[in-house]
């Protein structure tokens, strides 16, 4: 009979805190989820932790709903996802010589070479979260994703190394200790989010991950099945609801109101006779104005959004090699006409990327709103995948090994 795993992803942003539970079968690898929990995030600012206490009671909460409707599961440990402006990223080179008196490469040869990799130069405020294989190089013969067995005496790797601020790190695993969990690893919310809403073939093809979170937009590249290219943007939908209650001079929680029921991407979806209603600050009764003064705020910040994310992927040097195009996720995409903006903005191929493949509460989580949620167990359960596969070919202490070096970078 096969063994169920139970897998927690923990995806703590600035406007919302999401945890899922999935029971995860140990033969199939097929995942189930079982709980979801969903809470608004009072403690942190573009992804960065600037009140404990807050963030703490909105891990818990978030923690409690997932238990109660996961029922007698109770929650000790989670996959955490990481973002801020302090994340950034580099793409690395390393080589060794292969020693082995049969010239066989060995799973301590990989371990090795992707070691070397990852001897760089850091700040010592700063720390490796990721460090992941972008292909391999046997004797000079590139392309290759599994070395393990060829014959050779030089082996090389090509690694995306993704580092983030230690202090900012660790105040995220302190708010998860502190909440009572334990933090299995933590990952980057574009990798994890792609995870949950990028097919294979698109990443093999070429394709760009957008995020569009509150407070960061998170953008990963993908080329030849790898990622190239991650960064994060400072930007994000809080922006556009600061926009609103500037411009219309009320609350951030009506501003939020509004964009969320009201707000629109592109004017074009608008029509001369629609209207809607505000309640200034300061007044005893909501005002009616035509919906058109509020997308000529949301428009502007959205294009600004796009733009910067046009910017970013052009430093990877993929804006035009993205066969597949972007997809965008995140709860700042729902805005209507953000697909259509991103195709004049970004690339003609834009789709809204949601959560599949998740079993009985697929509906549930079929949001962008979760989609680094239940990234994050798919990203956990694909890594423990490998080590059964390697168990298979190497020892038990090697394996375990290049799983927790995998997972935490």
């Amino acid at each position: 009979m096969s063994r169920k795993d139970y897998i927690a992803g923990l995806d703590i942003g600035t406007t919302k805190t999401c945890c899922v539970l999935a029971e995860v079968d140990t033969e199939t690898r097929a995942i189930d989820i079982i709980g979801v929990g969903l809470t608004p995030s009072e403690g942190l600012k573009k992804g960065v932790v600037v009140d404990l206490d807050a963030t703490t009671e909105s891990i818990r909460a978030a923690v409690e709903k997932t238990q109660r409707m996961a029922g007698s599961v109770t929650i000790k440990s989670a996959v955490v996802s990481v973002t801020g402006e302090h994340i950034s990223s580099l793409n690395s080179r390393g080589v060794v010589a292969i020693t082995n008196p049969d010239r066989e490469i060995r799973l301590a040869d990989v371990e090795r070479v992707i070691e070397a990799s990852k001897v760089i130069v850091l700040p010592p405020e700063r720390e490796i979260i990721h460090a992941i294989p972008r292909g391999f190089v046997v004797d000079g013969q590139d392309g290759i994703s599994d070395p393990v067995g060829m014959s050779a005496t030089r082996l090389e790797v090509e690694t995306h190394i993704v580092t983030g601020s230690t202090v900012f790190l660790d105040n995220i695993v302190k708010c998860v200790h502190r909440a009572g969990l334990v933090v299995d690893g933590t990952v980057l919310e574009s990798i994890a989010a792609s995870e949950a809403v990028v097919l294979d073939s698109e990443k093999q093809l070429g394709v760009a991950l957008v995020d569009i979170g509150g407070g960061t937009t998170d953008i990963a590249v993908f080329a030849g099945g790898e990622v190239y290219y991650t960064s994060v943007i400072p930007v994000g939908g809080n922006h556009v609801t600061n926009d609103i209650a500037v411009g219309l001079r009320t609350s951030r929680e009506e501003a939020e109101r509004i964009k969320i029921a009201f707000g629109a991407a592109e004017m074009d979806l608008v029509g001369p006779e629609d209207t809607f209603e505000v309640t200034p600050l300061g007044a005893d009764s909501p005002m009616e104005l035509p919906r058109e003064v509020l997308v000529k705020i949301t428009e502007p910040r959205m294009q600004e959004i796009l733009h910067m994310v046009r910017m970013e992927i052009s430093k990877s040097g993929q804006l035009d090699m993205l066969p597949a195009g972007i997809v965008l996720t995140g709860g700042s995409s729902l805005m209507p006409g953000t697909v259509e903006l991103a195709k004049k903005t970004l690339n003609p191929s834009v789709r809204i990327g949601v959560p599949r493949d998740v079993g009985a509460l697929s509906d549930t989580v079929a949001s962008p709103i979760y989609s680094a949620a239940v990234g994050l167990i798919k990203y956990a359960a694909k890594e423990q995948t490998g080590l059964q596969e390697q168990e298979k070919t190497g020892t038990l202490k090697q394996t375990l090994a290049n799983f927790f070096k995998r997972l935490f970078g």
